[in-house]
């Protein structure tokens, strides 16, 4: 049967079943299909069933382009930060006033901290703080400050001066005997006797011998 003598009817049905070839069998399958019409047809319809065909046939659907799954990973760390000390101060009355001795050194403590660390595909997306705690107590420091004052000194005693020590005195002469002999060395001294007179040494000058007596005055 001739191209032309086919009813419009038929032609869209041999345009369907030529597009569904095209999809199901391919390119080479539709083409078969097609030169068998066009040869049964004749040359001036070939050409119009080519071009019907080529319009209505379906493009091919591209393959989708599978999407990677990123990679999440969870793990734990801890960090350790210093915890600063105090600095007191006490009073030391045994430590003169205004000078300052360190009694205890200051020493830091530790604070460990855990986290939650996630990763994607090797880069980290979040860091959650899940516990943390002073591990390592500080140690204050204690510096002591004096508080001591010396007392003042007591006044030193004004000596006194030793009183001055008389002279003895004199022993007082021996009574002596009237007409007695006299020291040339106590010649014109005048010495009381016993009876209360007084006599002279060579009160009448020297006898015939020279020497001197106590003599009346």
């Amino acid at each position: 049967m001739r191209w032309a003598a086919l009813t419009t009817k038929t032609k869209a049905t041999v345009v369907v079943v030529v597009a569904g070839l095209l999809w199901i069998g391919g390119v080479g399958t539709a083409g078969a299909v097609v030169g068998a019409v066009a040869t049964a047809a004749g040359p001036s319809q070939s050409h119009q069933v080519a071009a019907v065909d080529a319009t209505h046939a379906p493009s091919p659907t591209p393959t989708p382009t599978p999407t990677p799954t990123p990679v999440v990973t969870v793990s734990e760390a801890t960090t350790v930060s210093p915890v600063p000390f105090e600095r007191t101060t006490v009073d030391d009355p045994a430590l003169p006033k205004g000078q300052t001795q360190l009694r205890t050194t200051g020493v830091d403590g530790e604070l460990t901290a855990t986290w939650r660390i996630t990763t994607t595909d090797g880069v980290e997306t979040a860091r959650d703080e899940v516990d943390k705690a002073v591990t390592t107590p500080p140690v204050a420091e204690v510096t002591a400050i004096g508080s001591y004052v010396a007392p003042v000194p007591a006044p030193a005693p004004v000596e006194q001066a030793a009183p001055a020590q008389q002279a003895p005195a004199a022993p007082a002469p021996a009574a002596i005997t009237p007409g007695a002999f006299c020291a040339d060395a106590q010649s014109g001294s005048v010495a009381q006797a016993a009876n209360g007179r007084s006599y002279q040494c060579g009160g009448k000058g020297p006898d015939a011998n020279g020497h001197l007596h106590w003599n009346t005055m």
